[in-house]
């Protein structure tokens, strides 16, 4: 609901503000939004989290370390353009206190929202133990600067997609 909501107040924003052409991303495909400006695209991809404590939330899930990001030139899976094609990766994080015991219109209340190029934002964690996607940092304080795990965008490709190629190599190897 939040994305969707994110989403309705981007789009007239973006087109307001730039002589851009949108793109909205299907239910399931990366990213939620591209945007094409000149002859540059943005991936603009919302995710929600928690607010845990006061200066932690429960983390974003910054999208997979494998499949079209580990193969950024081709289209893989359920992305709309291939992943290097875009010249930022732009996240809007969406942050939200949840208090169960409020009635149903206050249980979710708007913290904070974050907007920052993914590799600003991430970490060296995976977002779960189950899963092959990039996790955020969780300090409120470092989202809200950019001061992720990473000097550069290409410190942070590199990292993941060769934790992304090790993934692949244990999968080929059971097989």
């Amino acid at each position: 609901m939040l994305e969707d909501m994110a989403k309705n107040r981007i789009i007239p924003m973006l087109r307001a503000k730039y002589e851009c052409i949108i793109e909205e991303g299907g239910p399931r495909e990366y990213p939620d939004i591209t945007v094409k400006i000149g002859k540059h695209m943005f991936a603009i991809d919302i995710k929600t989290a928690r607010l845990e404590k006061e200066n932690r939330i429960s983390g974003f899930s910054l999208g997979p370390y494998t499949g079209y990001f580990l193969h950024p030139h081709e289209r893989r899976g359920t992305i709309k353009y291939p992943y290097a094609s875009y010249y930022e990766h732009i996240i809007c994080g969406i942050i939200y206190k949840w208090d169960e015991r409020a009635p149903t219109d206050k249980m979710v209340e708007i913290i904070d929202i974050i907007v920052q190029p993914k590799w600003r934002i991430a970490s060296r964690h995976s977002a779960t133990g189950t899963t092959r996607h990039i996790g955020s940092i969780k300090e409120l304080s470092r989202l809200r600067k950019g001061k992720g795990d990473f000097n550069s965008k290409e410190e942070f490709e590199e990292y993941w997609r060769k934790r992304g190629k090790r993934f692949e190599e244990r999968q080929r190897q059971r097989i």
